[in-house]
């Protein structure tokens, strides 16, 4: 097994972090985004299914971002745990 190079991959999870909150922070507009779009069609008596899948996405998006951020933290404090 080859040794773990702990300086090579605090980059790439640093990287990951600002990857994940882009896409939280992408996942908020959109999810704003459609409920705006829901509220509206609800004054019109009818909510579009596309709006409200949108919703279902954003809202995912910003789940799956925010497990990258957990697993990222996992990992860098198994670094430094080894480093240490």
């Amino acid at each position: 097994m080859a040794p773990v190079n702990g300086s090579a991959s605090v980059p790439n999870l640093l990287h990951a972090l600002g990857l994940a909150r882009q896409g939280i922070d992408d996942g908020v507009r959109a999810f704003d985004a459609a409920a705006q779009a829901v509220a509206a069609d609800g004054t019109r008596g009818e909510v579009s299914a596309r709006h409200r899948v949108d919703a279902i996405v954003a809202r995912d998006q910003v789940a799956l971002a925010a497990r990258l951020v957990t697993t990222a933290d996992q990992m860098l404090g198994t670094l430094l745990d080894v480093r240490a």
